[in-house]
């Protein structure tokens, strides 16, 4: 059967070549006898002997004409008349022969008469007298040519010869092209015959092999595992296999020729049955059939509702179409999916309890860790010896790694109840790692580890990821490299990479270290949780072993993969991929770019003593708290709960309040939904969540009662001064935040430059360090005294040149300063003058003074003017 359907198609074409030969050969030997009949039947005819008669009639002429002269001699005008008329016969006959085809050998002496002729037509064609006195050179003239004639003759007997033995020739070449051709067409007919016997010999052998696989395919029917029922256009069944008779209880005979709806149907789905069908017999189109597995549901002879998985293919035939419908029993299967759903939901109330377990502990182990880290910070600021110092820093260490161990595992707890937050925002990456090299720079300092970072093949530009992720895969792996690697070095790379799909580009990092390096077989071990390799009793190093496993999670969240490699004794080396959309440096936003100056203005703001409410029901952490905020000098007042906090906020105002979640009575939250919505005079007082509560829905809800900010138990004394510090900085500058304030002055340039931030920040970092705060104000301060000198005289340029003399110059002086908007739409305006283009150029000043103006107040703000 298979060697039949491979083969069939190339019999088929087989045959309709044979059949076109036949049929060419045939058209070509009809044709041939047409020619030869054709050329016969031209032999019968006269053309070949009117040329020669042609031909000899310029001989009989010339000789009549000759006579004709001699009597005209006489000049009487009867003989002058005949004369003309034999003359024109003459000519007539001359002209004639000229016409006639295949008179190539005569051509050349019937040319030359006929021009001899044509000489002397004037004379013939005028007057008597005229004509007697021109009969002497018309005599001369016929005794030059008198030989021609005769030549001519003779010249068409040999062409009537030639052309008589060319067409004998060509009617035998015809007639053995002919002859061939027949010949040719006989023999593909013979061959014709002996192949149809061949097929027909095969014929007979093929149908013998498809009843044998037909018998072969009945009895594989029968013995297969899944039900077969077969089923024709009107949904009567045509076959049912044995599975069929064990699974539904009717035996073959009485199923054969019902209508399958009616028989293994339930009643509740016979309708929709019935429309595919109807909808098949109309249409011709299928719901079920060729579309892979479906599952429904059946009744057996016993009246049995059971789920089934059915399909169904169409087959053809000469009766009208075929369903093969492959059925099987899932009644087990789904018990089986009903007792792992069941399975699932146990372990998802199982998971829960497991979350609520760690939310709990959260809370209840950094509650008493806050009280032990906070006295020892506020010990270590007092004054102590040599060997208290020395276990105050023994007992900080160790409550910042018991910390840490706290963190790690509700860092896996976020990871894997999908409630960990990702902050899609525009960041460099450049800055980032320089950022976490410094932060680990004291870490490596202290194990004697030393720290580079390689950015020879990064092109630093911007891109929108999760900073904060990345920060925590660059800490966690830094570290580890740190730890097991006292003495060596670190190294962190990061480049841009193109990547083989469409996704655009990827962004790599990398981290090696030359330390000890890890063995083959524990390297896929390293990103499991709570696996630490160094493991022994006398261990060097301390950790949870859940480390890599939180960067593992962190990368899958980001879309990027992670991979180590290592040789032991020479080091290993972790490089990691990630996804990354670049967006051009005019989209970037604005805030996202100027947050390190902001911080660092905020850092160098003036101390400011604010007038503080906390609000804590743990008496230790209350006081402990309080003493560290007076450290940083703030002034406090203390309520023990969330009633009190309403009370007091009700009474006197508060610069912020730092308030306490878990509270008996009222929480933190219902505390702060009462005092901004009431008629207080904290409606709109800074509220600060200090809490150990850390799951992000939960930092969500603060947010959504209107809390401004987020500190987590236990205190940090430089969080903690850097979070008042910024509130000191929006007293000191009551207007808005530096952001705020720099978003808002782009708002006042709209059009083809709104899009380009106001400052280049990048280059404004540059200079703040370059210069120091103090000179960077004065190029500032001369910069707006300049602009505000000339930007007066580029606006009343007369002339295309001076207005782009004048844009130039301006332009250098902001592109110097990282006025970019600015810079970009002088540049512009110049480009302008170039071209000559006088409206666009007076069109584009039109912005100069708004763009200036948000220009200025942006640089300002960040220069502190």
């Amino acid at each position: 059967m298979k060697d039949a359907a491979q083969f069939g198609p190339a019999r088929a074409r087989s045959r309709q070549v044979l059949m076109l030969a036949l049929v060419v050969g045939m058209s070509i030997a009809a044709y041939l006898a047409y020619n030869v009949w054709d050329r016969i039947r031209a032999l019968d005819s006269a053309q070949q002997d009117h040329a020669e008669w042609v031909f000899t009639q310029i001989e009989i002429e010339f000789l009549k004409t000759d006579r004709a002269l001699t009597q005209a001699q006489s000049a009487t005008p009867e003989a002058l008349v005949e004369f003309r008329k034999r003359f024109d016969i003459f000519y007539s006959r001359v002209l004639l022969a000229e016409r006639v085809r295949n008179n190539a050998e005569a051509k050349p002496q019937i040319r030359e008469l006929r021009v001899l002729l044509d000489s002397f037509l004037p004379v013939i064609d005028g007057t008597d007298a005229q004509l007697a006195a021109a009969l002497d050179d018309i005599d001369t003239m016929l005794r030059t040519v008198e030989d021609l004639p005769r030549e001519i003759a003779l010249a068409s007997i040999a062409i009537a010869n030639e052309m008589s033995q060319n067409e004998r020739h060509e009617i035998v070449r015809l007639i053995e092209v002919m002859a061939a051709i027949v010949l040719i067409v006989t023999l593909a007919l013979v061959g014709a015959v002996y192949r149809l016997s061949r097929q027909a010999s095969r014929l007979n052998r093929t149908s013998q092999m498809v009843e044998e696989n037909h018998l072969r395919l009945a009895k594989t029917l029968q013995a297969s595992l899944d039900a077969i029922v077969v089923i024709n256009e009107r949904g009567e069944i045509e076959d049912f296999n044995g599975s069929a008779e064990e699974i539904f209880g009717i035996t073959h005979e009485a199923a054969k020729g019902r209508n399958y709806v009616s028989l293994l149907i339930p009643p509740a789905d016979r309708t929709a049955h019935h429309k595919r069908l109807m909808k098949f017999r109309e249409t011709g189109e299928t719901e079920v059939a060729d579309k892979g597995r479906r599952e429904f549901e059946m009744i057996d002879q016993n009246g049995r509702i059971f789920p089934v998985e059915m399909s169904v293919s169409q087959s053809p035939s000469a009766e009208g179409s075929l369903f093969i419908a492959y059925i099987r029993d899932i009644t087990e299967k789904r018990q089986r999916e009903a007792e792992i759903i069941t399975a699932r939901d146990e372990a998802l109330d199982a998971y829960q309890e497991k979350s609520r377990f760690f939310a709990m502990m959260s809370h209840e182990m950094r509650t008493p860790l806050n009280g032990v880290i906070s006295a020892l910070q506020l010990l270590q600021d007092d004054r102590l010896d040599n060997e208290q110092k020395r276990y105050v820093d023994a007992a900080m260490t160790s409550g910042e790694i018991l910390l840490s161990h706290i963190n790690d595992v509700l860092a896996i707890e976020r990871s894997e109840a999908g409630t960990y937050e990702q902050v899609q925002q525009t960041c460099g990456m450049t800055v980032l790692m320089a950022g976490i090299i410094n932060t680990m720079e004291p870490l490596a300092e202290a194990g004697g580890t030393r720290l580079h970072l390689d950015l020879t093949r990064l092109e630093d530009k911007p891109i929108v990821t999760d900073p904060r992720a990345i920060q925590q895969i660059l800490v966690n792996l830094l570290s580890n490299a740190i730890k097991f690697n006292p003495g060596g070095d670190v190294t962190l790379r990061g480049w841009f990479a193109e990547t083989s799909t469409k996704a655009g580009e990827e962004f790599h990092l990398q981290v090696e270290d030359d330390g000890s390096g890890i063995p083959a077989e524990d390297i896929d071990r390293i990103f499991e949780d709570f696996v630490s390799l160094d493991s022994r009793y006398e261990r060097r190093t301390g950790g949870t072993g859940l480390g890599l496993g939180i960067v593992r999670r962190l990368v899958k969240r980001l879309g990027g993969e992670i991979k180590c490699e290592s040789i032991l004794g020479k080091g290993a080396c972790f490089t990691i991929r990630l996804p990354v959309e670049v967006v051009d440096a005019v989209q970037a936003d604005p805030s996202d770019n100027i947050s390190d100056l902001h911080e660092k203005r905020i850092e160098q703001a003036p101390a400011v003593r604010l007038n503080l409410l906390l609000v804590d029901d743990n008496e230790i952490n209350r006081d402990l708290i309080k003493a560290m905020l007076e450290r940083i000098g703030h002034e406090v007042t203390l309520a023990s709960g969330g009633r009190e906090a309403i009370a007091l906020a009700e009474s006197a105002a508060f610069d912020t309040i730092l308030m306490d979640i878990s509270m008996p009575d009222v929480n933190g939250v219902q505390a702060t939904k009462a005092i901004l919505s009431g008629d207080g005079p904290n409606q709109t007082t800074p509220i600060i969540a200090v809490t150990a509560h850390a799951l992000p829905k939960e930092r969500a809800e603060f947010a959504t009662v209107g809390m401004s900010g987020f500190l987590q138990k236990p205190l940090d004394m430089k969080v903690l001064r850097a979070r008042l510090q910024e509130i000191a900085v929006r007293e000191v500058m009551p207007d808005q935040p530096l952001p705020v304030r720099l978003t808002n002055a782009q708002t006042l340039v709209q059009g083809k430059f709104a899009k380009r931030p106001l400052l280049d920040e990048r280059q404004m970092a540059d200079l703040f360090d370059l210069l120091g705060d103090e000179k960077l104000r004065e190029r500032v301060q001369k910069l707006i005294d300049q602009v505000a000198d000339d930007l007066p005289n580029l606006m009343a340029a007369a002339s295309l040149p001076d207005l782009q003399a004048r844009a130039h110059g301006m332009a250098g002086m902001c592109g110097m300063l990282g006025a970019d908007r600015l810079h970009g739409l002088l540049k512009e305006i110049e480009t302008a003058c170039k071209t000559d283009k006088h409206e666009g150029a007076r069109g584009l000043c039109e912005a100069l003074p708004g763009t200036w103006c948000a220009t200025q107040a942006a640089m300002k703000a960040q220069v502190g003017l």
